[in-house]
């Protein structure tokens, strides 16, 4: 099989590094708009690169969108796509239709996890999500990305959307209150590594207990005295103080039900 990758940022470059060790898999073609990064990529997994659109080789056998999830219609208006080869994209919050006015045979293959350029991916039981046109083309994906990970699991567009809503919650805003809490311990020069056990607890018990029962603190408690005393220390901390009343209030709605 031959797949092309139009992107060359984290999920292009892990993908595309891990799909080239597959049997039978060529990766073809990589097309970025950073000429550096595609040539840099097309070099690791032995392939063509360009920098235009306009120079995608049409001779792939799947082509990969992984690129930002604002950017995919964009690239479709300026990028010919034969109408009888497989297209797909590896983003969260996009409908598998965007391709339908344009091939008859497309999906998503949605890798659930962070990923960094520059970090190398476990795929064998990381989660990826598949959505596809046909099932034939359901068929092709999900065995192709089963030679990666034993967690394949095929989903509607609706289902990964708010499968993408809820990740956001469970990663990007669990690593804002991270930020938020490395920012109150620099300020009163305490180490914020103090805090890493913690962390670690309150995932792994979420993980053991389910989210709801392992939920603990102050707002759960209904410890209103020590949820004011710290409001006052976010005093000057409009954002934060912000932040810690409204989840506040959400913990104790959550338990008052």
């Amino acid at each position: 099989m031959k797949i092309s990758f139009i992107g060359s940022g984290n999920v292009a470059t892990q993908l595309a590094l891990a799909l080239q060790k597959i049997g039978g898999v060529k990766i073809h073609q990589i097309i970025s708009r950073d000429k550096g990064h595609a040539k840099n990529l097309a070099m690791q997994v032995k392939a063509d690169h360009n920098h235009e659109l306009s120079r995608l080789k049409p001779n792939f056998d799947l082509l990969i969108l992984a690129v930002n999830d604002d950017a995919i219609a964009d690239i479709l208006t300026q990028t010919p796509l034969p109408d009888n080869k497989i297209i797909c994209h590896t983003a969260g919050s996009v409908a598998s239709t965007v391709f339908k006015d344009m091939s008859r045979k497309y999906g998503v293959i949605y890798p659930l996890q962070t990923i960094s350029k520059n970090k190398t991916t476990v795929w064998k039981s990381l989660p990826i999500l598949i959505t596809a046109s046909d099932d034939s083309t359901e068929k092709r994906l999900t065995q192709l990305v089963k030679h990666l990970t034993r967690a394949t699991h095929v989903i509607t567009d609706e289902q990964r959307f708010a499968l993408h809503v809820a990740a956001v919650f469970a990663c990007n805003f669990s690593n804002a209150m991270m930020q938020i809490s490395q920012k109150l311990c620099a300020e009163n020069n305490i180490d914020f590594d103090l805090l890493k056990p913690l962390t670690q607890e309150t995932f792994e018990k979420a993980e053991r207990m389910g989210p709801r029962n392992a939920q603990t603190g102050p707002a759960k408690r209904g410890d209103q005295s020590v949820i004011n005393k710290h409001l006052e220390f976010l005093k000057d901390h409009d954002l934060e103080k912000n932040l810690y009343r409204d989840l506040s209030a959400y913990i104790q709605q959550t338990y008052r039900s």
